[in-house]
């Protein structure tokens, strides 16, 4: 990041949980370059003049380029495994003690030049061993499983029939919809996330980014939505933003990420207050945070020094997002009470 934020004590001690973070977003410039170097990989078709000391993007679709280059690297298990165990190290260095981690199954099964995709297994064991050493390390994983609904057509089943294979990972807990909005509606997906809700997965689909807020109308009412993946652009719609405080749908809003990827001019203007002075239910998250060169402890500080949130606010926030998560029972108690001690 350009600016450093430097969280006050109190932030940094606080547990915290985060309900949106991408697996394959989290790798950082170090990640990417081991496993360049791993594979044996080009990466002149994205960096040209060589690996960046941090990433850097012109909006959505650069963003994606240099993800995909990225993404193409998880080439086995043990690639999941070796970014789920960084991902948990920095997490368990800010005290989050709990995640809902999205993967994107339908690109690690593509098959790419002349490699196969992973195979299912693979994927699913890569994910279990991942998830308990990020136990090991005091973060609880659980899995949210998207369709990349600009790569994944409508009439594919790739991810519905996985979710339903009976080869999924534990800790899986719900079907999300990422990827770019624009030209790539919801609609057409609500089929997909039927079938998904009636084997027990909760809806959390990506909307309000790249669209407006007839998209985030959409994740709600043809998807299911019962949290929302950024939301902002609610704010487009005051219908919208009174049906969204009347079901009581958190929207899981990433400063840092709307700000790279252009959704705000600048993070000083980020609506995050104006979302919270509606009466909308919103918890703070990283979204990318290896590409993004952020973390929580950091998207906190964020908000306190640049958008008014206090501690209290923070605490507050905190406790919602535990309500809103997908953590058993004994989970939210767990972390309720640690947040009660401070």
């Amino acid at each position: 990041m350009a600016d450093p934020y430097v969280a006050p004590p109190e932030i940094v001690k606080m547990p915290k949980i985060e309900l949106h973070v991408h697996l394959e977003g989290s790798m950082s410039v170090a990640t990417v370059q081991a496993l360049t170097a791993k594979h044996d990989a080009d990466p002149s078709s994205v960096w040209p003049g060589g690996f960046p000391t941090h990433f850097s993007f012109d909006g959505f679709p650069d963003f994606a380029a240099q993800f995909f280059y990225g993404l193409s690297l998880l080439r086995s298990g043990e690639d999941l495994v070796t970014v789920a165990e960084d991902l948990a190290r920095s997490m368990a260095s800010q005290n989050v003690r709990y995640a809902e981690v999205t993967t994107t199954a339908f690109t690690h099964f593509m098959a790419r030049d002349d490699r196969p995709g992973m195979s299912p297994h693979e994927y699913r064991d890569g994910l279990n061993e991942g998830r308990r050493r990020a136990a090991s390390h005091g973060v609880d994983m659980n899995w949210v499983i998207d369709i990349p609904r600009d790569i994944e057509t409508p009439d594919s089943t790739v991810t519905i029939d996985y979710l339903e294979s009976g080869q999924t990972p534990d800790g899986l807990v719900a079907i999300g919809l990422g990827g770019y909005e624009v030209g790539f509606p919801a609609l057409p997906y609500a089929p997909h996330f039927q079938r998904a809700q009636a084997i027990g997965l909760h809806s959390v689909p990506h909307a309000g980014e790249t669209e407006g807020a007839q998209s985030v109308r959409s994740a709600m009412d043809d998807l299911g939505a019962e949290r929302v993946g950024h939301g902002v652009r609610c704010l487009e719609d005051p219908d919208l933003v009174r049906e969204l405080v009347d079901r009581g749908i958190m929207l899981e809003v990433c400063p840092t990420s709307n700000d790279l990827l252009q959704v705000i001019e600048t993070l000083e203007n980020h609506p995050l207050p104006q979302l919270v002075d509606a009466g909308l239910r919103v918890c703070i998250n990283t979204d990318d945070p290896g590409w993004f060169d952020t973390d929580l402890t950091t998207e906190l500080a964020i908000a306190t020094e640049l958008l008014g949130v206090s501690f209290e606010d923070h605490v507050a926030m905190q406790r919602d997002a535990i309500s809103a998560s997908f953590a058993s029972a004994d989970q939210k108690v767990a972390l309720r009470n640690e947040l009660s001690s401070l």
